[in-house]
């Protein structure tokens, strides 16, 4: 999403994420207590930070924006109920203390009675109370946050005040509640066993009810209206701050800065007192290690596209490592309903338009797409072979969201389902290529054409002009594609600006204004610990997918019924099957080996009918830094990669010696 939410990533993946952390951790759904994300320190001396950017922050309403680069920088703003430790553990943030009934279905958190909220000046304003909890919630479902769907059949009453006319009574039935100052309390429709896991991320954050209602007519409780209400504009003084950092400069495509909350609960923990960042539209790709080399940055990976690759692996040597795989899926995303043209280098051809939306709905023309694809090719742009390999992922979910108790990773549940429903023999773990052969993809072209598809097939595909790196992953993209085919299947790469690209296949909501057959844009993290996270993205009623597949979720008739947008072309397509599978998994709450199990069968299906081609993680490297590992915060869900405190920053270069050693330290106090 994060993943995030999630979500989405673009052209600088590498050097947004800093220390690259993301992966495993246990949620622990009993009772926990006194300590923090992170122990304090002695001596640590407090350093800057200088990084680079590629997006605009857009949105500072924190609980209603499912965008990482949104939540890059309001994770380190805001802090919410729980966080993770750098060894993966949950741990107590805002809330001190936090406790389930015996089914799981009400959890009760104490807050911490001394947490501040500030303003963007640094002035007091109010105590963090239960009560800012329960303001979030209600902002988020009133203000339509993208993450609703992440509490809709989760939180009791949610789905029912969404339809509702946002009253007082209405809200009333909600089950969320401040008991006391220090006492929340939220009642679930279901046992969820994962619950504590899901308040790491912002739609569960708090907002202090009279600085909302202050920041206009349309932010007050009960009456919402977006054009009347500032809260969260991307401004400084938008919000309030409880979190480790203060947003204390931010220019457009210029630079961000956010400052040491000097007022913060758990300032002993933050070691970087400023964090600069600075736009870079990846036009030049030597720009961050320059940086690094001139001392502004603390942290550049090593290029194999550069001339001079080899060279700097020398230089390095012994002095760079690996960052570690994370939770993000990234992959190829269809348009099976294309409505709008503007951005095309062929469908001004009406006879073209109509046969490339017939064969993005044949399930063979599918699969010959992804059975030519390249992707270890591809992702080899810009990281060495063996760790494009690695990093290349084939399910559409993270890989430790669902460990059977006897230890079996969640892909390889999904790989077992897989065979067992197709009869196939491939192998669907992370690093492994069980798709790409050119005989098997000119087999499906056969099929598609007894099908009825008329080839070639030109396919639209955004790209931004500006990103040196993204122009040649996209051109090795085509290449592969075109000539594994035999140029049945052309990738038309359509160039345009950063602005023009983030706008369409990122920032935009509307089904149909999706102006691409296919795009490569879409990525997610999860946002909790539990399979759930990723598969509901794909749901045909409620997923955040359906936006970017142009097929739209609900709708409601004249006559006051919802109905499901698209429902013929979801049936045709098998999204109405993958519903079914979804759901029944979700119902199964008291044994996790069948829940997990039944999800992956829903994971399974979506890859066997090749609704989407999952390809890899969020980009890794092979990285020179100064970053001291594994001393921030550490989950595959939520907002703990984009979280900055606990971050140590070395004098020196850490060592490859010097990483290996800590990287075998921390694995065995994994989840400890």
């Amino acid at each position: 999403m994060k993943k995030k939410l999630l979500a989405l990533s673009l052209a600088l993946a590498l050097t947004l994420t800093a220390c690259g952390n993301n992966g495993g951790g246990e949620s622990k759904s009993g009772e926990s207590q006194g300590e923090s994300s992170s122990q304090p320190a002695e001596n640590i001396p407090e350093k800057e930070l200088t990084i680079t950017y590629g997006t605009d922050l857009a949105n500072m309403d924190y609980v209603t924006t499912a965008k990482e680069t949104d939540h890059r920088i309001n994770a380190n703003l805001v802090d919410g109920l729980l966080d993770n430790s750098p060894t993966g553990k949950l741990v107590p943030s805002i809330a001190e203390s936090w406790k389930p009934n015996d089914d799981k279905t009400v959890w009760t958190f104490k807050i911490r009675p001394d947490v501040q909220w500030v303003t963007h000046t640094g002035e007091t304003y109010d105590t963090v109370k239960a009560e800012d909890f329960v303001t979030g919630v209600r902002h988020g479902a009133e203000f339509n946050s993208e993450a609703v769907y992440l509490l809709q059949g989760v939180l009791k009453g949610y789905d029912e005040y969404l339809a509702s006319d946002f009253s007082d009574e209405a809200w009333d039935k909600v089950g969320v509640k401040a008991v006391d100052d220090t006492t929340l309390e939220f009642t679930l429709e279901q046992p969820t066993p994962y619950f504590d896991s899901m308040t790491t991320y912002s739609v569960l954050y708090p907002i202090n009810k009279a600085f909302l209602e202050s920041s206009g007519d349309g932010c007050k409780l009960g009456a919402p209206n977006k054009d009347k209400c500032d809260f969260g504009a991307a401004k400084m003084d938008s919000i309030l701050y409880n979190g480790a950092y203060i947003l204390t400069e931010n220019t457009a495509k210029s630079q961000r800065v956010m400052t040491k909350n000097t007022a913060y609960w758990d300032a002993n923990n933050v070691h970087v007192s400023k964090i600069t960042e600075v736009y870079d539209d990846g036009s030049d790709n030597y720009s961050t290690i320059k940086g690094f080399e001139n001392g502004v940055y603390s942290q550049a990976a090593l290029n194999p596209g550069w001339a001079d690759y080899e060279d700097y692996v020398k230089k390095y040597e012994g002095k760079t490592h690996y960052t570690l795989p994370n939770g993000t899926a990234f992959g190829v995303v269809f348009n099976f309903d294309r409505q709008t043209f503007n951005e095309t280098n062929y469908a001004t051809d009406e006879t073209l338009r109509k046969n490339t939306h017939e064969a993005i709905l044949n399930e063979n023309f599918r699969k010959a797409l992804r059975a030519a694809y390249d992707v270890v090719a591809d992702q080899s742009v810009d990281n060495p072979v063996d760790l494009a390999k690695a990093s290349q992922r084939n399910i559409n979910n993270a890989p430790d969201v669902g460990t059977l108790s006897d230890g079996t990773m969640y892909p390889q549940v999904v790989t077992d389902a897989y065979n067992e429903a197709t009869g196939e023999k491939r192998d669907l773990n992370d690093g492994q290529t069980p798709f790409f052969s050119k005989e098997e993809a000119m087999e499906f072209i056969e099929a598609a054409k007894k099908d009825g598809v008329v080839f070639p097939i030109h396919l639209d595909m955004l790209v931004i002009e500006t990103s040196d790196r993204l122009v040649k992953k996209a051109q090795s993209m085509k290449k592969s594609i075109e000539e594994n085919t035999e140029g049945n299947i052309i990738i038309e790469l359509v160039m345009r600006s950063e602005d023009t690209v983030v706008n369409i296949a990122y920032k935009e909501s509307d089904p149909k204004a999706m102006d691409y057959d296919i795009s490569t844009f879409t990525g997610w993290s999860p946002d909790y610990n539990d399979p759930k996270s990723f598969v509901d993205i794909y749901s045909p009623t409620t997923g955040y997918y359906m936006m970017a597949t142009g097929l739209g979720n609900m709708e409601k008739t004249k006559d006051g019924k919802e109905v499901i947008v698209n429902e013929d072309l979801k049936k045709q397509l098998g999204f109405m099957d993958y519903e079914k599978l979804y759901r029944d998994a979700d119902k199964i709450t008291d044994d996790m080996d069948a829940r997990y199990k039944a999800f992956a069968k829903a994971d399974a299906f979506l890859i066997e009918k090749c609704l989407y081609i999952p390809t890899g993680m969020k980009a890794r490297g092979d990285v020179v830094s100064k970053y001291v590992p594994f001393t921030r915060a550490y989950a595959s869900y939520g907002l703990a990669d984009s979280k900055y405190k606990g971050l140590q920053i070395s004098d020196k270069i850490i060592t490859t010696e010097e990483y290996d050693k800590a990287y075998e330290e921390w694995q065995k106090n994994f989840g400890k």
